[in-house]
């Protein structure tokens, strides 16, 4: 009866519960899929019946076991159900524990990737989606937007920063010709300019050097580090297609920028304006605090020079926002299951607490008739919770490191395991699991001694 008691109460607080999970995992998780299907829904029932005769067996065997003279002359329970209880608590608080740890390390990593520096601008950057009449009407559409004030600068490139670049076969001529395949990407002259991305050598793109077009190329600080050289700026170099006697010319090297997300290294990068290979998105620089009328802008001269093509429009640090939506989602999938865990260990915990205190209400009388303060009594009955919960830390510590450290190992770009984590983690279970006992601990600390030894 209590198995399918708790198994009704679990189905209610699942129920109740689950739109709460949806919105913070970002997922759409139904408990009507579950009980749509009558072999998950009897599974679910034997489970609930099978834990309730396995929790009915032991205790059963264990009475009966019992000799009834110990009984009537108030013999103790045996130690090993008692260490099988602590056993108990201490595996909930090391799971408890160890999901608190996860949860500040993922947090952490999250926030860390959230501010880092990734070399680019991309805070009010809007987003186009570009077709043959918008890449036909371009020069048009940036020479129309850039006479709004509520616009800082317009470019347009092969691809969306965030995704993965395609990479193309590439190659260099010094003393001999040699290849390399870098990432590439096609752009506007005014890519860098928009995108806030610095120089380290060289010169931007311009439309004053007709070469420019087509045969120059700015590649980035990794490239130029894998090259070797410390200066490649005039260095020949084209796509592979390129004829030999036809290259191109490294003209700058940009600093490192992050233009995938911060799981992956950065790789080699070579930036060419290819106009006449056509742009996938306009990107527009918008005026802060203007950005509603900086949109309404855009979406006027985009209807009035494309108007076969709707005008949809997405944010660059939205994109990349998505990019650890996963990451968001374990985060909070994490954090709930801490919270589960913590609750679980509590009640385990509140009922350990309330059978160890009633074997001990005979020496807390004592203890106060030989003159402790409640104080003393207090400290006194939490020692030995303290200790499992310090027992939990020490065996379950180990494993959330290397969980963490494994889960780290996904991102290029990570932190240390913190060992602030841990603190925090084993101090707010300690102080978890003192203020579930407290309700015992005071109350026998405060109870008159006659009635604890009255019946001795």
């Amino acid at each position: 009866l209590l198995g399918l008691f708790a198994f009704a109460l679990g189905l209610a607080l699942c129920a109740a519960f689950t739109p709460l999970v949806n919105l913070m995992a970002g997922r759409t998780l139904s408990l009507g899929y579950f009980l749509e299907h009558p072999l998950n829904l009897a599974l679910a029932l034997l489970l609930a019946l099978g834990l309730g005769l396995l929790a009915g067996i032991y205790p059963s065997f264990y009475l009966a076991s019992y000799r009834t003279v110990n009984i009537l002359r108030g013999g103790d329970v045996k130690s090993g159900r008692s260490v099988f209880r602590s056993a108990l608590v201490v595996l909930q608080f090391g799971l408890a524990i160890a999901m608190i740890i996860s949860t500040l390390t993922v947090v952490q990593q999250l926030n860390y990737m959230k501010n880092k520096d990734i070399g680019l601008n991309k805070d009010h950057i809007l987003l186009v989606d570009m077709n043959e009449e918008a890449n036909k009407a371009f020069e048009t559409i940036k020479e129309e937007l850039l006479k709004s004030s509520d616009i800082q600068g317009v470019t347009a490139s092969g691809q969306r920063l965030g995704n993965n670049f395609h990479q193309w076969g590439f190659k260099l001529r010094t003393d001999s010709i040699f290849g390399m395949t870098p990432s590439n990407v096609n752009v506007d002259y005014d890519f860098l300019d928009v995108y806030g991305i610095e120089l380290q050598q060289g010169r931007n793109f311009s439309k004053a050097y007709a070469s420019d077009k087509d045969y120059a190329f700015i590649i980035n600080a990794s490239f130029a580090k894998e090259l070797g050289m410390a200066d490649p700026v005039g260095v020949s170099a084209g796509h592979s297609w390129y004829p030999d006697d036809s290259l191109g010319t490294i003209i700058g090297v940009a600093k490192d920028f992050n233009f995938n997300s911060l799981h992956y290294d950065i790789n080699t990068l070579a930036m060419v304006v290819h106009p006449d290979w056509g742009y996938d998105e306009l990107s527009v620089k918008l005026q802060g605090g203007r950005i509603e009328a900086g949109i309404a802008e855009v979406e006027r001269v985009w209807n009035e020079l494309v108007p076969g093509w709707p005008f949809q429009y997405s944010f660059l640090d939205e994109h990349f926002e998505e990019l650890y939506r996963s990451d968001r989602q374990m985060e909070a999938v994490v954090a709930i299951m801490a919270i589960l865990a913590i609750f679980i260990a509590c009640m385990g915990l509140f009922g350990l607490a309330a059978i160890t205190m009633e074997k001990k209400t005979k020496e807390v009388g004592i203890r106060k008739v030989l003159g402790a303060t409640a104080g003393q009594i207090v400290m006194h009955l939490s020692k030995n919770f303290a200790g499992l919960v310090l027992l939990a830390f020490a065996l379950f510590s180990p494993l959330a490191f290397w969980a963490m450290s494994r889960w780290l190992e996904n991102f290029a770009y990570r932190i240390e395991v913190s060992p602030l984590a841990f603190v925090f983690g084993g101090l707010l279970a300690l102080a978890i699991a003192l203020l579930t006992i407290s309700f015992h601990t005071l109350r026998h600390a405060r109870a008159n001694p006659a009635e604890a030894l009255r019946t001795e």
